[in-house]
């Protein structure tokens, strides 16, 4: 046997201990700039390919998942940094549980996938990393945060296609892509010295050409598609951000209201045709504080404009709050109906198994826990000689979990509103990395988004994925305190469509987990084939 074939046959490239340390490092940094600060979409095509082209045959599996958590940990820690505002301790136990998923796909694919030699290798691999993407967002609460695919949240014709098949898709591509890119150059990195790149590159494999295919085919229907556009109406919407920091200091309450009354009615000078208030929008609950509601009914009668904001319920008799959005009237006053959030923080709004680990309690001294919603709830949305507009509501990181947005456009949603709060994280990438989930939320679901943030991001997102406006100061920034009246609009085309993700789910983790066990029996079955009789 020569060097290529027993090269092929291993399946990478001998790496000597710095080398393997550099594409530790190398893997890290490329899935790093994939996302806020930097967004480097095109990272995403790469990002696995130095540890792809590693030959992990003689590493025991021990050691492979060490290695691959080594490097998911160093690219969490780095994503993740703003966290430390609130916990260094949690940002790194954060960091290292996230880093396990990667660290059991790179051994799964070392010693299980790549070793089989197949053609499907690639399948296999992309099939387990969107089942393991998809287990991140339910396990321990889910945290969904970074998938691969928010990765092309800035390019928003590779997204078109994730209104059938959700971000799941588009991760399967990009993953596909690296595995395939990596086989192929597994065998020039051997035979180079022999034969020259140049024969090998003009013999690019099918396994590499189909999902760049299909990812142009997805860009191809974006051109086409977008210009034909159907615009509605503009409704003048009033973003306001009262930057509060110490919401529920009891020394601060009149300060906090005066601040987010003022910075209201100056919004409210610029005739807007509906405000948005962030999360927790006032340091006291509108429900649970009649001094408090007359007060914002007033405020919405004086501006001629319906106030819709995130805030608080609380139940004094039933000991317990719930953290939602809230509709006022400028007529009719607050809507006795209103949106609770379905998908609590643990630790920041509910400590989990409180009744079984009572001392929890004195380190995470939050108090009552949150009560979770149960529904989608969807409030009128001002639209001059229509009233069946209706907007539909997500709470803070709620933005993250695509099967909310999904039931809450499934439940007739014409427009999202997403109202959050990043202001504990300080002014670094936290905010951006959270508006972009919102992207691919806007496309899987053809709505689009309406963000309020307490301090940024504010703005708004089309049906494309497109982020058409942004609120922002004089300096160029995102963090600070005020507001803006910005002109937003809808597609007409996609008024009452449900999108092929709303009507059928993660359908696309369904399909890679047959895919996924498909190629399972198909290995056992060869192992067994290959046994010596």
């Amino acid at each position: 046997m020569n060097v290529a074939q027993e090269e092929k046959e291993k399946g990478g490239v001998r790496a000597s201990g710095w080398f393997l340390t550099g594409m530790i490092v190398l893997c890290a940094v490329l899935r790093f700039c994939l996302f806020p600060p930097i967004s480097l979409a095109e990272a995403a095509y790469v990002f696995l390919v130095p540890l792809l082209l590693v030959d992990w045959s003689s590493a025991s599996k021990r050691r492979v998942f060490l290695l691959g958590w080594l490097s998911a940990f160093l690219f969490w820690t780095a994503s993740l940094i703003w966290l430390r505002h609130v916990t260094v301790a949690g940002t790194l136990g954060l960091s290292g549980i996230l880093a396990v998923f990667f660290g059991i796909w790179l051994v799964a694919f070392a010693k299980l996938i790549r070793p089989s030699g197949r053609w499907w290798i690639s399948l296999a691999a992309a099939s387990l990393w969107v089942v393991l993407e998809w287990v991140r967002s339910w396990i321990f609460w889910g945290f969904p945060w970074n998938p691969v695919s928010v990765s092309q949240w800035n390019r928003p014709a590779v997204l078109s296609l994730v209104s059938v098949t959700g971000g799941w898709g588009l991760s399967f591509l990009l993953v596909w892509l690296n595995v395939a890119l990596a086989e192929w150059l597994v065998r020039p990195f051997t035979e180079w010295k022999r034969k020259g790149f140049l024969p090998f590159a003009r013999r690019v494999p099918l396994m590499v050409v189909l999902p760049l295919g299909i990812l142009m085919v997805s860009a191809g229907w974006f051109f086409f598609t977008i210009n034909d556009r159907e615009p509605s109406q503009p409704i003048r919407v009033g973003f306001v951000q009262p930057y509060l920091s110490m919401k529920w200091d009891r020394e601060q309450v009149s300060a906090n209201l005066d601040t987010l009354w003022e910075e209201t009615l100056a919004v409210g000078d610029d005739e807007p045709d509906l405000i948005l208030w962030p999360e927790s929008s006032t340091p006291l609950p509108i429900v649970g504080n009649d001094g408090l509601r007359i007060g914002v009914e007033r405020l919405a009668t004086r501006i001629g404009a319906p106030i819709l904001m995130g805030n608080m319920a609380f139940y004094r008799e039933d000991e317990y709050y719930e953290n939602g959005v809230f509709y006022v009237d400028p007529e009719d006053g607050l809507a006795e109906e209103y949106y609770a959030k379905r998908e609590l923080v643990p630790f920041g709004e509910f400590i989990p198994f409180r009744q079984f680990l009572p001392f929890l309690e004195t380190v995470v001294p939050i108090g009552l826990d949150c009560r979770p919603g149960d529904r989608p709830v969807l409030f009128p949305f001002p639209v001059e000689g229509q009233t069946n507009e209706q907007i539909g509501a997500l709470v803070c990181y709620e933005d993250v979990f695509p099967g909310l947005a999904r039931s809450t456009a499934a439940a007739g949603a014409d427009w999202l509103f997403v109202a959050t709060n990043n202001v504990w994280y300080g002014e670094e990438a936290g905010a951006y990395q959270h508006a972009v989930h919102a992207v691919l939320r806007a496309v899987e679901t053809r709505r689009p988004i309406l963000r309020s943030g307490n301090g940024g991001w504010s703005g708004w997102i089309d049906e494309w994925g497109r982020v058409r406006s942004v609120v922002e100061n004089e300096e160029g920034t995102i963090y600070f305190r005020g507001g803006e009246v910005i002109p937003v609009e809808r597609e007409l085309r996609f008024a009452g469509y449900q999108t092929p993700f709303v009507r059928w789910g993660d359908w696309f983790v369904g399909l890679s987990a047959v895919v996924l066990l498909a190629s399972i029996i198909r290995l056992l079955s060869t192992r067994q084939n290959n046994q010596p009789q």
